[in-house]
C-alpha cells in the first residue's frame, strides 16, 4: 500500500488555489497594478473551481496582462538595458566578445529557460551564493557511525522562520559566536557536528534570513573540521510542492523583496510570474524541483543521517523505510509499508528529485492567451512535482513517512500513545546501523526536550518560533563515548548556560502518570 496516494490527491485539489482555499487572495507583490488585479481576480475564485471570472472588468484587466503593449512584450523578450548589460555581445564570426561561441549565450534569452541564471551565473552579483551548502557526499557525510571518542554532536529542532529563536539555538549549542551578527555570523563550534532537524520554513517572517545564517555557518564549519547539517522537514516538502498555506504574509514579503524584486529588475519584466498563477511566484520558484535554491541548497540537505550511535530525522523512521528489496531497489515490506533501502538511499531519492525540473519548459515571457491556459500551466507544474515526489518526502497529516509520522513523539511530553511504538523504534534502530541506540526527531512540539521509550526516542522540537508557541530554545548535546565504559554522555543545553543531564529529561511512565491523574 502506497503511503502518499491521498496526499497526492489533496495536493492536486489545493495546489494552485491554496491561498484562496484558506481564505486569502494570492498576491503578486512588486508586479504592475494590472497584473496584481488580474491575478488576484482569478486566483481568488477560479483557481479552486477552475471557472473564468465572469466580470467584464476582470476580463479587461486580464486582457491587459495577457496582451501587453508591443514595447512591453519586446522588452520582456529581448531583456532590458540592465539585463543586456550582463551579457556579452557577439561579433560577426558568431563568437562573443570573450571568445565563446553563440551556443554559449545565456539561456535567459530563451523564454523556456530556468530562472536561476537571473540571480547567479550572468549577474554582477550571485545572489544565490549566500544559500549554498557544502557538497554532501552520500554514504559518507550522511552516515558516520565511527566518530572519534569525545566527538561533540549537537542538535536542535524546528525553527519556522524565527531568526531570533535560531540565534538562541546556535548560541546555546556553542556553535555561533554571540558577538557576531546574523549577516556576518562566525562559527565557534570547532569540530562540533550540528544537526538541524528540519522545518526552517513557514510560520515566520525570516525564512530566507534563517537559511542564509545556517548556510554561512555550514560553510565555515566545514573549513573548521566540523559540520552543520540541515534535514528536510515536512514544511520544506510542502514548499517544494507549491503548498504555501502555512506561510506567513511577512514571510512572503521577504521572498518578494529578496528574490522576486531582483528577478524583476534583472529580467526587466515581471511577466515570469504568470506561469505560477499568482501562487507566491517568488517562493514557488525558489523551492520547486530544479528551482532557484534546488542545486546549491536543497540538493545538499538530507532526509536522515547517522552520527555515531544516533540517527537524526525530522519526524521518525520505521524499519520499512530503511530496508531494501531485490537488487537494492525499493520494495514492499511484510506489512505493506513502502521500503527505501537505507539512510543513503533515502537521501539519494530526495536529492535526485529536488535538483531536477519535472514540469518541462518555463514560460518566462508569460505568453498565455486565456486565464484557463495560465491555470492549466500552473496545475501541470504542481501535478508533475507531486507525482514524482519520492515517498520519503511525501505523506500528509497522519502518514507514516520520515517527515510526517508522529508515532514516537505524540502526545507531547508523554510516552507515545501508539502501543507498537516501542517495537517499531527498536526495529528501526537495528536497520539504521549496527550500534545505533537512539533516534532524534523534531516535528511535534514539546514543552522541553525529552526522551521516551527507554531513551530510544529524543523529541527536540520545543515550538521555539513565535509562529508556533514561542517556546524556550533548547539544544541536545551528545558526547560520543564520553562517559564510563565508552558510553555516550547526553545533556540538554539551555539558553541560560545549563547542562541538564539526560536522566532528568526522561518522560514519566504512562502508567504512573495515569495513577496520579486519577488522584486529582
Amino acid at each position: 500500500m502506497r503511503l502518499v496516494g491521498p496526499w497526492r490527491l489533496w495536493m492536486l485539489s489545493t495546489m494552485i488555489g491554496s491561498a484562496a482555499a484558506f481564505g486569502r487572495p494570492a498576491r503578486v507583490i512588486g508586479a504592475s497594478v494590472s497584473t496584481r488585479a488580474a491575478v488576484a481576480a482569478f486566483s481568488s475564485s477560479s483557481l479552486v473551481d477552475r471557472r473564468v471570472p465572469a466580470s467584464r472588468i476582470q476580463r479587461r484587466q486580464l486582457h491587459q496582462v495577457l496582451s501587453p503593449a508591443p514595447e512591453r512584450r519586446c522588452n520582456a523578450r529581448r531583456g532590458s538595458t540592465r539585463l543586456r548589460a550582463f551579457f556579452s555581445t557577439s561579433n560577426d564570426d558568431g563568437e562573443t566578445a570573450n571568445g565563446d561561441s553563440k551556443s554559449q549565450q545565456p539561456l535567459l534569452l530563451d523564454p523556456k529557460a530556468p530562472l536561476r541564471p537571473l540571480l547567479s551565473d550572468h549577474c554582477n552579483e550571485n545572489h544565490l551564493s549566500a544559500y549554498t551548502l557544502p557538497p554532501t557526499i552520500l554514504g559518507e557525510d550522511d552516515y558516520r557511525p565511527d566518530l572519534k571518542k569525545g566527538q561533540r554532536v549537537v542538535a536542535f529542532g524546528d525553527v519556522h522562520g524565527d531568526i531570533d529563536a535560531l540565534r538562541e539555538f546556535l548560541i546555546a549549542a556553542e556553535v555561533l559566536d554571540p558577538d557576531s551578527s546574523n549577516d556576518e555570523p562566525m562559527w565557534s563550534g570547532g569540530e562540533t557536528i550540528c544537526v538541524q532537524t528540519g522545518d526552517v520554513l513557514d510560520r515566520g517572517d525570516d525564512e530566507l534570513a534563517c537559511f542564509r545564517l545556517l548556510a554561512t555557518l555550514s560553510r565555515q564549519a566545514k573549513q573548521a573540521g566540523g559540520a552543520l547539517i540541515l534535514l528536510y522537514g515536512n514544511h520544506e516538502s510542502l514548499n517544494a510542492a507549491g503548498l504555501f498555506q502555512y506561510a506567513n504574509p511577512g514571510g512572503n514579503v521577504e521572498f518578494e523583496k529578496t528574490i522576486g524584486a531582483r528577478i524583476d529588475y534583472n529580467y526587466g519584466s515581471n511577466r515570469w510570474r504568470l506561469q505560477f498563477a499568482g501562487n507566491e511566484p517568488s517562493r514557488w520558484a525558489s523551492f520547486e524541483p530544479g528551482g532557484l535554491l534546488a542545486e546549491n541548497m536543497l540538493g545538499n540537505m538530507l532526509v536522515a543521517c547517522v552520527m555515531g550511535r544516533t540517527v537524526f530525522v525530522h519526524a521518525g523512521l520505521m524499519a520499512g523505510h530503511l530496508r531494501s528489496g531485490a537488487n537494492g531497489d525499493a520494495a514492499i515490506g511484510d506489512e505493506g509499508e513502502r521500503t527505501y533501502g537505507g539512510i543513503s538511499k533515502l537521501n539519494k531519492e530526495a536529492r535526485e528529485w529536488i535538483i531536477k525540473s519535472h514540469h518541462g519548459d518555463n514560460n518566462n515571457w508569460g505568453e498565455y492567451n486565456t486565464v484557463e491556459e495560465v491555470i492549466a500551466a500552473a496545475q501541470n507544474r504542481a501535478k508533475v512535482a507531486s507525482k514524482t515526489m519520492p515517498d520519503c518526502l511525501g505523506g500528509g497529516i497522519g502518514a507514516s513517512s520520515p517527515v510526517w509520522m508522529r508515532d514516537y513523539s505524540q502526545p507531547n511530553d508523554r510516552e507515545p500513545k501508539n502501543p507498537k511504538a516501542r517495537d517499531m523504534i527498536g526495529e528501526a534502530l537495528k536497520e539504521s546501523g549496527p550500534d545505533v541506540r537512539r533516534m532524534v526527531m523534531g516535528h511535534t512540539p514539546q514543552h522541553k526536550i525529552n526522551s521516551a521509550l527507554d531513551g530510544k526516542a529524543w523529541r527536540i522540537d520545543v515550538g521555539a518560533s513565535k509562529g508556533v508557541m514561542g517556546g524556550t530554545p533548547e539544544v541536545l548535546e551528545i558526547i560520543h563515548k564520553g562517559g564510563e565504559d565508552d558510553e555516550d554522555v547526553i545533556n540538554v543545553l539551555t539558553v541560560g548556560g545549563e547542562r541538564v543531564s539526560a536522566m532528568k529529561r526522561s518522560v514519566p511512565d504512562e502508567a504512573v502518570l495515569d495513577f496520579f491523574d486519577m488522584k486529582r
